[in-house]
């Protein structure tokens, strides 16, 4: 992991692969999207703190006094105060929506939570090498899954749980037994579907019911003849999430 306080010592490195342009803005026809990679846990940054000599104390108590820390942002930020960390970003409430007046009722959920960057991390953005790896195949991509009912996302899945999965080009069409949502486990490439109807199918989103799971690690694949419109393809095709998701 790059040290922030030498960046002009270290490259930091993003991996980008290129999909259609289909909101028609600008000029060219490919848009770039940053390759998915698991989200870090609080756990998996002490540890780089800890192992690549940034923190020198007891990783355990970095541990708790991370959690401790957030907590508190949090807590702070429910009371309406902005949150500001170094010269890096800073988060803060805001209300959405038109009002008429000052009889009108604000739902607490019109209440976001912000994220604003500041200059130093806008500095450091700038040094950022990003390494253009090409077209992505026909433009299919999974973008994230979420576990609803805890929220995790691209990691811990739940059997049980409803499965959020966000995309393009992969809804669930086709004749084909192969097709559908699959989870397939990683140390014996067992294949699992998701077998209860979908609840929502689009070609940008599905919601499904995470089937009977054994706890290990997981790669996620949606097999589809769908293509575009109403256009079904004759053989059909998989898209895989890059990042491998943890069943407890």
């Amino acid at each position: 992991m790059a040290l922030i306080n030498e960046i002009t010592e270290v490259l930091h490195k993003i991996e980008a692969k290129l999909y259609p342009n289909y909101l028609g803005k600008g000029e060219g026809a490919y848009v770039a999207r940053a390759k998915a990679e698991a989200p870090l846990a609080i756990e998996d940054v002490c540890a780089a703190a800890k192992n690549r000599g940034g923190f020198t104390g007891q990783y355990e108590d970095l541990v708790e006094h991370a959690h401790v820390f957030i907590n508190e942002i949090i807590y702070q930020l429910l009371d309406g105060f902005s949150v500001q960390l170094g010269a890096f970003c800073s988060l803060h409430t805001r209300i959405s929506g038109t009002y008429h007046g000052a009889n009108d009722h604000i739902g607490a959920e019109n209440l976001h939570v912000a994220f604003r960057t500041l200059r130093h991390l806008k500095e450091l953005l700038l040094k950022v090498k990003i390494e253009n790896e090409g077209i992505a195949g026909d433009g299919a991509y999974i973008d994230e899954i979420q576990d609803v009912h805890s929220e995790a996302l691209n990691s811990v899945l739940t059997p049980g749980n409803m499965v959020h999965i966000l995309g393009h080009k992969i809804k669930v069409e086709g004749e084909s037994p192969d097709v559908g949502v699959w989870f397939i486990n990683q140390a014996d490439n067992s294949r699992t579907k998701i077998t209860e109807h979908l609840g929502i199918n689009r070609s940008s989103e599905l919601f499904g019911l995470i089937p009977p799971l054994t706890a290990g690690n997981y790669k996620l694949e949606v097999v589809t003849q769908f293509s575009s419109g109403s256009f079904v393809l004759k053989d059909p095709r998989t898209v895989t999430l890059p990042v491998v998701l943890t069943v407890a």
